[in-house]
């Protein structure tokens, strides 16, 4: 069956509509010829739809005015036909088959490289750094990059920072994934160390991975005071001291908080724009036009275009100009009072890090100065005060 079909499409058929009384006659005559008939209907009086060759049209003509039939053509199928459409429209076929060779050309180049993980310590810039020094790059060959175990050995080496990374090519794209060590729990040293404490503050958590607990908790310590020591018990074995030591830390701050300020505030105006992004180089397709707006906040979302894992190097992005306006704002004592707890908990977030979570915050004092709203605010913190210091001989644990 498939057979036929092939042979029938390479020949080329086409699909007509007969119209007369004598149609029964006309078929029996034309096969009586050695013309083919298929998928022979009948539609209505004195109409037939069937399929036939393209080379028996010309006898078949002769026969049609013989029994007065009439031919309508209603569709032309196969190779030859192709082949003519093709012909007719040469230079638009030569440029699909261009940008097909252009996209596949493109498609055997990386043009994206990712990086996937919860980073705190290892910037995200020196991994693709250290990615690019292996040959993990924008516009290098994929062909010519050695196999992912390799990738991801080499990366091992230029950053230890990392515990485990594994690389993923996805057609253009290359998505590395990355886990950092987890601080405090280090590879083994022979190098004696000390966990110590970096901050003052009450302890409320102690976990040593390796060494002796040095204090409890509810413990007050100083700056430099040892919290996890490498000296055990016996008084003879130094280790290598790991943990993780949280404490209450107390901050104050002090702030300054404007009573009168502008803030921003959308109309519920806005325009759309929509582009192709070819290589980092957006193309814009629709939403041609000035803005009109004074002042605006761009939204930007970009799709990437895949099928399946495959990425191609072409994203879509949608972008929205949405139209703001400044509005004059007067904050009252309370108001600003809660903008300065707001403020104080981003400043002392850099301090702690993301470990970090807050307790306790509260305003000291507020007073009200030359329209602005002077604030101490006090924060109770709890965060890892621990840090590792190597000694040369073993101190005692402290009891």
């Amino acid at each position: 069956m498939i057979g036929r079909w092939l042979l029938d499409f390479w020949r080329g058929y086409v699909v007509v509509t007969l119209r007369g009384e004598r149609i029964p006659e006309l078929l029996n005559r034309a096969t009586a010829q050695g013309i083919l008939f298929w998928e022979i209907k009948q539609v209505g009086e004195n109409v037939y739809r069937l399929r036939m060759h393209r080379e028996d049209v010309k006898e078949l003509r002769s026969l049609l005015s013989k029994t007065r039939t009439r031919i309508h053509f209603e569709r032309k199928l196969g190779m030859p036909f192709l082949a003519w459409r093709a012909w007719r429209r040469k230079f638009f076929v030569a440029g699909a088959l261009t940008f097909l060779v252009g996209l596949y050309a493109l498609t055997s180049f990386v043009w994206e490289v990712q990086v996937v993980g919860d980073l705190k310590e290892v910037q995200e810039e020196r991994i693709l750094q250290a990615a690019s020094e292996i040959g993990i790059r924008r516009g290098i060959l994929i062909g010519k990059l050695p196999d992912t175990d390799i990738l991801q050995n080499r990366l091992l080496d230029k950053v230890p920072e990392l515990v485990w990374n594994g690389i993923q090519i996805q057609g253009t794209k290359i998505t590395i994934q990355v886990v950092e060590r987890v601080p405090g729990v280090q590879e083994p040293s022979n190098q004696p160390q000390n966990i110590v404490a970096t901050k003052q503050g009450v302890i409320k958590q102690i976990q040593a991975h390796r060494g002796v607990a040095a204090v409890k908790r509810e413990t007050f310590v100083k700056p430099g005071q040892v919290l996890i020591s490498g000296a055990l018990i016996d008084g003879k074995t130094n280790v290598h001291a790991a943990g993780i030591v949280k404490a209450a830390v107390w901050y104050t701050s002090k702030l300054t908080v404007p009573l009168n300020t502008t803030r921003q505030a959308y109309t519920g105006e806005a325009v759309e724009k929509h582009f192709l992004t070819f290589f980092g180089h957006p193309v814009q397709i629709w939403g041609y036009g000035k803005i009109p707006y004074e002042k605006t906040e761009e939204i930007e979302q970009d799709k990437v275009l895949k099928i399946g894992d495959f990425v191609f190097p072409i994203q879509y992005r949608h972008t929205t100009y949405r139209e703001v306006n400044e509005e004059k704002v007067t904050l009252t004592q309370e108001q600003a009072e809660k903008e300065a707890l707001r403020l104080a908990r981003i400043d002392l977030q850099g301090k702690i890090g993301e470990d970090g979570t807050f307790t306790t915050q509260k305003v000291l004092r507020s007073t009200i100065k030359d329209g602005n709203l002077e604030v101490e605010v006090f924060s109770e913190v709890l965060e890892n005060i621990g840090k590792p210091q190597g000694y040369a001989s073993a101190p005692t644990p402290e009891k």
